[in-house]
């Protein structure tokens, strides 16, 4: 057929359906345009959808379902401005929660086809938040997750508020026994044990470079930074102390790559870091870190760990440099029942000029997960057994051990999720014998956190 023939069934083609445009307007009502508008979007005619909710918006600018099909038909046409800002429009007209979901819901499908997933993810929080039922809670949800493994960033954010018993990490005891003198010395100030509230807050991000089946690539940043107040009875026995004299601080930035082995049933991966830490304001400590882990896949509910890593410390001011190996083989499982029981072994050795920077540390763990809540809490049981053995001591002429135990409880209560969030209150107990009883703490808390619902 010559240029011009085709040429001009194009053009009668477009008149027609102009033409038919026109026609359907004429007659049909806005409730039968909306409804053809609908099922034209989910014929994939897009274009049909997009001019049919434009002469509706047209004759009525506040026409929510109108702006909801038409941000959903610009999406996709590849249109994602569009998109965005009838999402927008009718997140601004909705008014009750069936509405609101509805906008939220576009509103996070057209930012995630922009590519702006991170905001979109923030949405279908919303959307969680303000969802009618539980069926529709749990499709945000979904989505929610859909976006996230889509989405090259991944950021977590912490804070909790913690009562301690033991701050500073200070002996338990009023008196003590030192350079093997046959008497005892009164313990003063910071040296005992001060009580008080930890304020923790922190940020961790990942920028996902690479992600393939066989290879996923990562570049790391972190940031955390704890405070504290001390308590009337602290600030009795050490009345020249503040809480910020016991502050940490810590940034990093790293890279971890992860490959997924012959067979689809392991992994292998390792990670690099360069971190810098504070104490009390002051330099403390800067660092870098090189680790290998590797995870395998053992039976239809079990996953084995293993991971190898050296950390280098150079000290700042009159701090000593360290050298730290360390070690952990860990296995978990999920039960019949739904439970999920894990438990690992780590070994630790660090080597220094200071002696409390040298020495090997041995310690087997164990969490305990309960799938289902125990009345409105979902509950978590942790313990953790260790032995810290210091070769030297400039407070004795013999070594110096140590054993301690921690044991923790969590309460996570779902029943009071907020924007997909729920808050956790964690019980923990821990203390330490030692043969300095310098060297002997006890700390108790009660920790106030939030986590990710999903």
């Amino acid at each position: 057929m010559p240029r011009w023939s085709r040429r001009i069934g194009v053009a009668l083609g477009a008149l027609a359906f102009a033409a038919a445009q026109a026609s359907a307007q004429a007659v049909l009502s806005p409730e039968q345009m909306r409804e053809l508008a609908g099922q034209a979007v989910l014929q994939r005619q897009a274009g049909l959808a997009f001019d049919l909710t434009g002469a509706l918006i047209a004759r009525d600018e506040g026409d929510l379902d109108a702006h909801l099909i038409r941000s959903r038909a610009a999406r996709n046409l590849g249109r994602n401005d569009d998109a965005v800002a009838h999402a927008r429009r009718a997140w601004q007209l909705a008014e009750d929660e069936t509405a609101r979901y509805a906008a939220a819901l576009a509103m996070a499908q057209a930012l995630s086809s922009s590519g702006r997933r991170t905001a979109a993810q923030l949405w279908l929080r919303r959307a969680v938040q303000i969802a009618p039922n539980e069926a529709q809670k749990a499709r945000a949800a979904e989505d929610f997750r859909y976006v996230r493994r889509q989405n090259p960033w991944a950021t977590a954010l912490r804070f909790s508020v913690t009562p301690r018993s033991n701050i500073n990490n200070g002996s338990r005891n009023e008196t003590s026994e030192l350079f093997g003198l046959p008497f005892e010395f009164a313990l003063e100030g910071e040296a005992r044990a001060l009580s008080g509230v930890e304020i923790s807050t922190g940020v961790s991000t990942r920028y996902r470079l690479v992600n393939t089946d066989r290879k996923r690539t990562d570049l790391l940043f972190g940031l955390s930074h704890k405070t504290y107040v001390l308590s009337d009875d602290a600030q009795e026995i050490a009345p020249e102390a503040d809480g910020s004299d016991f502050a940490t601080s810590s940034v990093f930035v790293g890279l971890q790559e992860d490959y997924a082995l012959p067979g689809g049933r392991s992994r292998l991966g390792w990670d690099a870091r360069l971190g810098r830490t504070w104490y009390g304001g002051d330099p403390l400590l800067s660092y870098t870190r090189l680790g290998l882990n590797y995870r395998r896949a053992a039976g239809a509910d079990g996953m084995l760990s293993l991971s190898l890593s050296h950390e280098g410390q150079t000290g700042e001011g009159s701090r000593e440099d360290a050298s730290i190996w360390s070690a952990q083989l860990g296995y978990g499982m999920a039960l019949a029942n739904g439970n999920t029981l894990s438990v690992s072994t780590a070994f630790i050795t660090s080597e220094s000029d200071a002696d409390y920077l040298d020495y090997t540390q041995r310690a087997i763990s164990a969490r305990y997960v309960i799938a289902k809540p125990v009345g409105p809490a979902q509950l978590e049981f942790g313990l953790t057994l260790s032995d810290k053995q210091h070769d030297r001591s400039n407070l004795t002429a013999d070594e110096r051990n140590e054993r301690s135990v921690k044991a923790s409880i969590t309460a996570a209560l779902p029943e009071m999720v907020f924007y997909g969030f729920i808050p956790t209150i964690t019980v923990n107990a821990e203390r330490t014998h030692a043969n300095i009883d310098l060297y002997e703490t006890e700390n108790f808390g009660i920790q106030l956190g939030i986590r990710s619902a999903f």
